[in-house]
């Protein structure tokens, strides 16, 4: 009886300990959640990938009228565009913003993997989250995991539909829910409208997954999915061009290009990926081990789990790499089956856990060496950002204005704000040759577009699309009318409409040099050297605005100059303007009234320290780099300059 009550007080501590180390796993656990939230608010910004750009372009092309596959070219499945659709018939976002929408139906991935019937304890649920969140926000991104694209999605709706549907009526059918079922049916008859290339996951699944007894609501389900997407693609888009670019040229013309034939080299690609990393063996392994559980659901031959695991690796038809990035967002289901062995009651488990969750937050924290610099130094294309084309873009156009970014530079059009002035608002070489033989009436001619469209800006980077297709077998027409109606900028990939010149002399000039002016000292002035043939033309035409190239020195400069202007008849006009607002190596604009200047000079009032970049050259001596705003709209420069 002695030992009665020492037994009692050791188990009172026992479960004492118990309580507080889980009310530690807990705290922790919270802790864990909040940099979840901050390292992905980092991840919006991270990666300026030009496929997802693609997506954003042709969601912002539809939002303005546009219909996709007849008016917009696409390779892409429609349902890929209906979440971003959405969201910019409301609001007008730009990438980040979409990438919020992906964040949020990863939280829902998520959380239909933690109610996995595997798991029985909420303890269990928190480490398959915390395990399942680490992989989906450390590890998918270096794939584009996180990005608004396709196969983003097409992971996402793998993994809610083997979490909610196909592994339960695998695993134990008596606890599908009708609803479970009618949601399995409406994302599997949704698969194929991401990409053609998801039928046969998404029939291997279908068939794994029925059972007969559930059948009307899979039914239900299946019919609504497509319903859904047929009329999404017949409101927004057409079934021709569907047909044509999505179907014909991914199946017929392409494979020339790519390499990628269809029929049974799919199926050696797909087992190639398998095999060719440890990360593509390593998911692999994860769905073997969760269907080596599912077989035993399987009195006789386990042709179910046989059908999941060969639908999987079908998700690897076209490769490792982001194209296979919904096979690894498809190992998230299968990882309740290694947890399940997890002891909330067990001390020693609870440790293991917390320790593992405190290592996850170091990484999380990016207070490891290079960790905040990675997700930091590729920041994505914002409306907010800039680039050179961008800032040349706004220089030259106005908001409703249309531009061209070719070959493929999507994400200028998001930071240039700008839409593009053609259907092809990319252009590659299977595009070239599908206009060769256009099928089902569907057809976009980029260079008619172009010529009609006259967009006033064009960037056209001439690409050897993979060191194999010159520019000039694809697009000889397009640069036939850069070459007639443009001007080439001088050393970059960008073209000007001729008319928005006064001259063109600034782009006939070469072999000049820069230098800057001596340095503007208190009390002294810089005189602005002007050229006789900008003399002239502004005697017929009037100036209203000029730009005046400063350096800085890459500072910020105190004090007051003034830009003293004199014009033809004589008078002068002075323009007092703050150095610290000065960038460096950028034109300062100043408006002006209407007329007609010969001669000017900067002036220090109270600052001193900054310069005005020169143009040398042997043939028109030293020039002032200033920029000229005519009445009529058209512009010129001092040549030799930088036109931004």
């Amino acid at each position: 009886m002695l030992n009665i009550p020492y037994v009692s007080l050791r188990n009172n501590k026992t479960d004492k300990v118990l309580i507080f180390t889980k009310i530690t796993f807990y705290v922790v656990f919270v802790i864990f959640c909040l940099f979840v939230v901050r390292y992905q608010y980092f991840l919006l910004d991270y990666i300026n990938w030009g496929d997802e750009a693609e997506t954003v372009v042709a969601v912002k092309m539809m939002s303005s009228g546009m219909k996709l596959y007849s008016e917009i070219f696409n390779h892409h499945g429609p349902l890929t565009f209906l979440p971003g659709l959405l969201v910019e018939k409301f609001i007008g976002v730009d990438i980040r913003g979409h990438r919020v929408i992906i964040a949020f139906f990863q939280i829902l991935a998520l959380i239909s993997v933690c109610k996995a019937q595997y798991l029985t304890s909420n303890f269990q649920r928190i480490v398959a989250f915390v395990c399942c969140a680490v992989i989906v926000i450390i590890c998918f991104p270096e794939g584009f995991g996180h990005t608004y694209q396709y196969q983003t999605l097409a992971g996402i709706m793998l993994t809610i539909v083997l979490s909610i549907y196909v592994i339960p009526a695998i695993l134990n059918s008596q606890k599908l829910t009708s609803t479970s079922v009618f949601l399995g049916g409406v994302l599997l008859s949704s698969l194929p409208f991401l990409a053609i290339t998801y039928l046969p996951v998404a029939g291997l699944l279908y068939i794994a997954a029925l059972r007969k007894s559930f059948a009307k609501y899979l039914v239900v389900g299946t019919v609504l999915g497509v319903f859904v997407n047929l009329s999404f693609l017949g409101y927004f888009g057409s079934f021709a061009g569907f047909w044509a670019f999505h179907i014909y040229l991914n199946a017929e013309i392409l494979p020339e290009y790519t390499g990628l034939q269809p029929g049974w080299m799919l199926i050696t690609t797909a087992i190639q990926a398998l095999t060719s990393d440890f990360s593509h063996l390593f998911a692999l392994l994860f769905i073997l081990n969760g269907a080596f559980i599912l077989s035993k659901s399987e009195l006789k031959f386990p042709w179910r789990t046989c059908f999941v695991i060969a639908g999987l690796c079908s998700l690897l038809i076209r490769g490792p790499g982001f194209h296979g990035m919904p096979f690894f967002y498809a190992t998230l289901p299968f990882i309740p089956f290694i947890l399940s062995g997890i002891d909330d009651k067990s001390r020693s488990h609870i440790y293991i856990t917390i320790g593992v969750m405190f290592l996850c937050i170091v990484k999380l924290s990016l207070v490891m060496p290079g960790d905040k610099f990675k997700i930091t130094s590729n920041p994505v294309a914002t409306e907010n950002s800039q680039s050179e084309f961008s800032i040349l873009v706004k220089e030259f156009t106005e908001k409703d204005d249309k531009i061209i970014a070719y070959s493929f530079q999507t994400p200028e059009y998001i930071v240039s704000n700008r839409l593009p002035a053609s259907g092809y608002f990319f252009y590659l070489p299977w595009q070239a040759k599908y206009n060769e033989n256009p099928k089902f009436g569907v057809s976009i001619d980029p260079c008619k577009q172009i010529s009609e469209g006259r967009p006033k800006v064009m960037l056209l980077d001439k690409w050897l699309v993979w060191d194999r297709y010159p520019w000039e077998s694809y697009a000889s027409c397009i640069q036939n009318i850069a070459d007639k109606n443009y001007w080439q900028v001088p050393g970059k990939p960008y073209y000007i409409r001729k008319d928005l010149f006064a001259t063109g002399d600034y782009f006939a000039s070469n072999n000049r040099t820069m230098a800057p002016s001596p340095v503007l000292h208190k009390g002294g002035s810089i005189p602005l050297k002007l050229k006789d043939r900008l003399r002239q033309t502004s005697n017929t035409k009037k100036i209203d605005g000029i730009g005046v190239l400063f350096g800085t020195y890459m500072r910020t400069n105190s004090g007051v100059a003034r830009l003293v202007l004199k014009s033809i008849e004589g008078k002068t006009f002075n323009f007092d303007f703050s150095l610290s607002q000065l960038s460096d190596n950028r034109y300062k604009y100043f408006s002006l009234d209407e007329g007609s200047y010969v001669a000017g000079e900067i002036e220090s009032i109270t600052g001193d320290g900054v310069s005005t970049w020169e143009s040398n050259g042997a043939t028109l001596g030293t020039l002032t780099c200033l920029k000229y705003y005519y009445s009529d709209g058209t512009v010129d420069l001092t040549p030799g300059c930088p036109i931004i």
